[in-house]
């Protein structure tokens, strides 16, 4: 009875703050995630503020000015992990919105035109495939391959375009929702990373577990976040930047907005920035302009999906020990289960059942019989 009746006041406790808190699953998991990333660099700004605390005690005479840093230092820590927390999530927000919002009208004009129409080609595109078609109509099989393959892609590229705008750029439109999503994520992370010890400390007690193997599950999911941080979100950056940059040389329309649509997909496995830069090149191909039309097709295989091919799969395994057909599974998996967190949720969960098969094997090392 002793030892139930607190693990029965924490699960108590736990469902309080779930009931709380059950309608922003998402927020909480994201901040949860953001949380356990920057985990480390809050823990370093401790240790040093603390060594600073210590100076300062030791210092002498005792003034005005004394009492107030080690006033201030006894909060340090936390004041600049939170400014560093918001600069980190709203200076990279407005400076997109530097680069983006004189673009962002016309662009979404156009894609507004565009869903109107059901994401339709335009009729000399049309015509110029339905001659194409007629010159494979001698060899069936070769013309169902390519006619599965146009009507696979333009439902895929219809449904991305209505996703986003759909779920993303109507977003705008719900500001308090948004607003108050915003504060949930920043101030939990805040809440699980300055209570992160005695979280772990309560989940022990909960499920009867050793901190050592809670520290390790934590450790592998830094690393998987990490991963995900450096292989998804930078990548999918670095391709929508050099697809913008490939877009203006070309000389589309609005490329600072089109280089944002493309770093939204890019994350999405196989196809990824094809969705946005292989329209335009259709497109400029039908206008007349054939050479930039190849060069901007030639810069998406060569340079955006080369940085994809070769940066996503070293990001990826460095952090989550699986191969990567493994990794692009658990993405797809996600995305399929959880929509766009899934993206995080995917690698998260499969480096927690890696963790977890690993701690098995090792209480059986242990304590198997030999």
């Amino acid at each position: 009875m002793t030892v139930f009746l607190p693990r029965l006041l924490y699960l108590l406790a736990a469902l309080a703050w779930y009931m709380l808190l059950w309608p922003n699953q998402v927020t909480i998991f994201m901040a949860a995630c953001f949380s356990c990333l920057t985990l480390p660099y809050y823990r370093n700004l401790r240790r040093k503020t603390s060594a600073w605390r210590i100076r300062l005690e030791r210092k002498r005479p005792d003034t005005l000015q004394r009492r107030l840093l080690l006033k201030l230092s006894s909060h340090a820590a936390l004041y600049a992990y939170i400014t560093t927390l918001l600069s980190a999530f709203f200076v990279p927000i407005a400076m997109l919105a530097l680069l983006v919002s004189p673009q962002a009208a016309a662009g979404l004009v156009r894609l507004r035109e565009l869903q109107a129409n059901n994401f339709q080609i335009p009729p000399d595109w049309v015509e110029y495939i339905q001659q194409w078609r007629m010159s494979l109509a001698e060899y069936p099989r070769v013309e169902k391959v390519v006619n599965d393959f146009i009507h696979n892609l333009d439902t895929l590229f219809a449904d991305t375009m209505s996703l986003l705008l759909t779920r993303g750029f109507d977003v705008l439109g719900g500001t308090m929702t948004a607003f108050w999503t915003t504060f949930l994520f920043l101030t939990l992370t805040v809440v699980f990373t300055v209570y992160a010890r005695r979280i772990r400390k309560i989940a022990g007690r909960i499920f009867h577990l050793p901190q050592s193997l809670l520290s390790r599950f934590i450790c592998a999911i830094h690393k998987a976040l990490r991963a995900i941080l450096l292989g998804i979100v930078l990548v999918a950056l670095a391709q929508g930047v050099l697809c913008g940059i490939g877009f203006a040389v070309a000389g589309i329309n609005q490329p600072a907005f089109w280089g944002m649509l493309a770093t939204l997909v890019a994350p999405i496995p196989v196809v990824g920035t094809a969705l946005i830069w292989m329209p335009l090149c259709l497109s400029l191909w039908f206008t007349g302009k054939a050479m930039a039309a190849v060069g901007l097709g030639l810069w998406g295989v060569i340079a955006v999906a080369g940085v994809d091919n070769v940066l996503r799969p070293l990001f990826l395994r460095q952090g989550i020990k699986a191969p990567f057909f493994v990794l692009i599974l658990a993405i797809l998996c996600g995305l399929a289960s959880f929509g766009p967190v899934g993206l995080i949720a995917g690698p998260v969960l499969l480096a927690f059942a890696i963790q977890a098969v690993e701690e098995a094997n090792r209480f059986y090392q242990i304590h198997e019989p030999r």
